[in-house]
């Protein structure tokens, strides 16, 4: 069998070399204006002191400014004022000197030249929802203030695909209780609940498959996986997005992404958001690098990626990484290791693995200092149009909404719903 290789890296794969062109950014993130336990002006120090260059506030039921401008105040967290006694944001001056990088923090560990930048317009939806599903929207400023429905994506996604934003679906195994019962992300049933949302709302760009510490979370790749292998075959692919969702500072540096960009702009991010061009990294990943696993120091960084078509071969090449495994339908079909982290090229060649992949492989690096994953090289080997599901199959209430339902009907979802459905 040979493959048709579409390489989500291809027109930025001469830029994956240059240090210059990786940015370190991190779109989820919160302060003491929604639920976190620290200001704005502290989470930003925090973030521009590990090197960050780019930064988006996505606070619950909140759009984003510039951060020398107040967010609304959302009378929902007015009990941040008892119990952290403080909101501020930054000034106009240290803002300014941020974007441009020469602000000076208290700790002094920025190595970096340039700046960070805010990203504004952005906003995680379903703010007062319990069972936490919560959609992140960008470059769109609709949804504010209000409450979110119960068990819902589909309204706010919506809603951002009409203002023309983009969107994505935050910890989706977290409102599963994959937590919980691992397994409840291979259900197909669920694979399929989220399958249906990303067919129908094109803006919605894919899921967190990284998150913070991967505790609640820790089967979003089983779902990742899972989606993949459902939508690619209908010429869907489904971007893996990492970010730290930090309520403290000490959750700034959990989870990230390196995106690659010819210089930094916001028509640049967008259209790295939208075309996969960027790897997901984290220090945390319990399922890839062992449960008591935390990584330190440098993190795994991709510095090449090369397709031969004709050879059927994808070529990676890496630092700070001792490892590089090649996944497929959620399974290692090849990989490369070494005893200590370094530089590392990987190959994996298709024709040899032929029998293990369906339409997709994605790559992983691992080292001492975390996991950095690539999005999915779509292998189509003329067998798409088998793999298609049907798309008219008939409503099956899945184990999730089981639960959920179970929920509702309790007093306390009955009184939640009151609340988030006026």
């Amino acid at each position: 069998m040979a493959f048709k290789i579409t390489n989500p890296y291809q027109n930025v794969t001469g830029l994956i070399g240059n240090p210059e062109n990786h940015y370190k950014t991190n779109l989820h993130t919160h302060s003491t204006y929604s639920d976190a336990n620290n200001t704005m002006t502290e989470m930003v120090e925090a973030f521009y002191d590990n090197d960050f260059d780019i930064l988006a506030f996505a606070e619950h039921g909140i759009v984003g400014k510039h951060w020398d401008e107040e967010p609304t105040r959302i009378p929902l967290f007015y009990f941040q004022l008892l119990w952290h006694g403080k909101r501020n944001h930054p000034t106009t001056e240290m803002y300014h000197a941020v974007l441009d990088g020469t602000y000076k923090t208290a700790e002094g560990k920025r190595t970096k030249k340039r700046g960070l930048q805010s990203v504004t317009d952005t906003i995680e939806t379903n703010m007062f929802t319990l069972m936490k599903n919560h959609v992140n929207g960008y470059f769109t400023n609709v949804y504010e203030g209000k409450y979110g429905k119960e068990n819902d994506f589909e309204i706010p996604m919506r809603l951002i695909e009409e203002s023309g934003g983009i969107s994505h679906i935050n910890h989706p195994t977290d409102w599963l209780g994959a937590y919980k019962d691992a397994d409840c992300a291979k259900v197909p049933e669920n694979v399929a609940y989220f399958a249906d949302l990303l067919r129908r709302y094109r803006s919605c760009m894919g899921i967190e498959v990284l998150n913070m510490y991967d505790i609640p979370n820790r089967s979003d790749r089983i779902l990742w996986d899972g989606l993949l292998r459902t939508l690619i075959p209908e010429g869907r692919n489904v971007w893996g997005f990492g970010n730290s969702d930090a309520h403290r500072v000490t959750e700034v540096d959990t989870a990230f992404m390196d995106f690659i960009l010819p210089e930094y702009s916001v028509g640049n991010l967008r259209n790295a958001m939208e075309n996969g061009h960027f790897f997901a990294i984290a220090r945390y990943a319990k399922n890839e690098l062992g449960e008591d696993f935390v990584g330190e120091g440098a993190y795994p960084v991709m510095t090449g990626i090369a397709v031969d078509e004709d050879a059927q071969t994808i070529t990676v090449s890496g630092e700070n990484c001792k490892a590089i495994e090649w996944i497929a339908d959620g399974e290692i079909i090849a990989g490369d290791y070494a005893d200590a982290d370094g530089r590392m090229t990987s190959t994996v060649n298709l024709s040899e693995c032929a029998d293990k992949i369906s339409c997709y492989v994605r790559c992983q690096l691992k080292g001492r200092g975390g996991i950095c994953m690539t999005q999915a090289f779509v292998c189509d080997g003329g067998n798409m149009e088998s793999l298609v599901l049907e798309k008219k199959a008939p409503k099956v209430l899945t184990p999730a909404e089981k639960r959920r339902e179970k929920f509702n009907n309790t007093r306390l979802g009955v009184i939640v719903n009151k609340i988030n459905n006026k």
